[in-house]
């Protein structure tokens, strides 16, 4: 098997037991997409990372690449985000020890980071309220930054 470019040998024994586990070998389109996920860092698209992947080098089809995100999702390497609201585009980014989430504002397009803990708290209530165990969760967060929100109650149309 290639040398995975990973960080630390837990994270590279993660990946190596999530392929094991699946019965799957990490190919090496396999392995080039994830190298590039790893490396980038941050959402994108199957065309973004097909795009990036080819700027490497890698010789990876669309179609490859969309199999590939779906295998990584299945196997929790990465994670995905829907980004509009009809949820017909995701997003996904390699797997981040420490999740994050934004707001992005329909009006002026800012991205506003939202606390971590806050969407702790919810699970925490999910789980309360429904007696279920929420192992991850994906959430996208669509709406008004404060400086819309202020203009919008002040009734300026303009961003």
């Amino acid at each position: 098997m290639s040398s995975l470019p990973l960080y630390d040998s837990a994270e590279e024994e993660n990946i190596r037991a999530a392929f094991q586990d699946a019965g799957l070998r990490i190919t090496p389109q396999r392995l080039a997409l994830l190298r590039v996920m790893r490396e980038q860092g941050g959402f994108q698209d199957a065309e973004g990372w097909h795009r990036l992947a080819h700027l490497r080098g890698a010789d990876l089809s669309l179609a490859t690449v969309y199999r590939t995100l779906a295998l990584f999702k299945a196997l929790n390497l990465v994670e995905g985000r829907i980004v509009e609201t009809d949820q017909e585009r995701e997003e996904y980014r390699y797997r981040a020890r420490q999740e994050s989430y934004t707001l992005t504002c329909k009006r002026c397009g800012a991205i506003v980071p939202v606390e971590p803990d806050i969407v702790e708290v919810f699970r925490a209530e999910v789980t309360r309220r429904l007696g279920v165990t929420v192992i991850t969760a994906h959430s996208c967060f669509v709406g008004y930054c404060a400086a819309c929100t202020a203009a919008l109650a002040a009734g300026s149309d303009q961003p």
